[in-house]
């Protein structure tokens, strides 16, 4: 499957560019992440303090690039690690964000963070593996729009909709 990605065979690239399937996954998250990790750094180090809009606006346009990839990475075992891979990477730096604008709860921010990831991964992951998924431009207010809904108000929208078109 990476091979086939990749437009190599197999063996060349195991004989010739990787001597493990570790260096292969590296070299994948290497490749989605390096724009990805000069954009957050440039928004922790500004005045910017809207990390949704920073989402939607600076990482999904790259993420959309890196779709095929982030799709082999979600739907196969080839990585069985991403989730964890995805937690260790961007659960600090969301909490470091969170302690940047002063973001106090019952929760701590750690917590906080830990669930923003994840709601951020959901939406993103359901949006980048569908077969055909929608350009950013498009996608971008959905985005937004699932993010300012709780599952209890995205429950209760669907069945009003539902009543409303009955």
């Amino acid at each position: 499957m990476i091979a086939d990605q990749a437009g190599l065979r197999r063996e060349s690239i195991y004989r010739y560019h990787f001597d493990n399937m570790e260096d292969i996954i590296e070299k994948i998250h290497f490749l989605i992440d390096k724009d990805i990790d000069d954009e957050i750094e440039k928004f922790m180090m500004g005045t910017n303090t809207n990390i949704v809009k920073f989402v939607s606006h600076t990482l999904l346009p790259l993420l959309y690039v890196r779709k095929d990839w982030i799709k082999i990475l979600c739907e196969t075992n080839v990585d069985p690690n991403w989730l964890n891979f995805l937690q260790e990477k961007y659960v600090p730096v969301i909490e470091a964000y969170l302690n940047k604008i002063g973001k106090k709860d019952i929760f701590s921010n750690a917590y906080l963070a830990n669930i923003l990831l994840k709601e951020f991964l959901s939406i993103l992951s359901t949006w980048l593996t569908d077969d055909s998924p929608e350009p950013v431009s498009l996608f971008q207010k959905k985005f937004l729009y699932l993010l300012s809904l709780s599952p209890a108000d995205m429950v209760n929208v669907r069945m009003t909709r539902n009543k409303i078109q009955q």
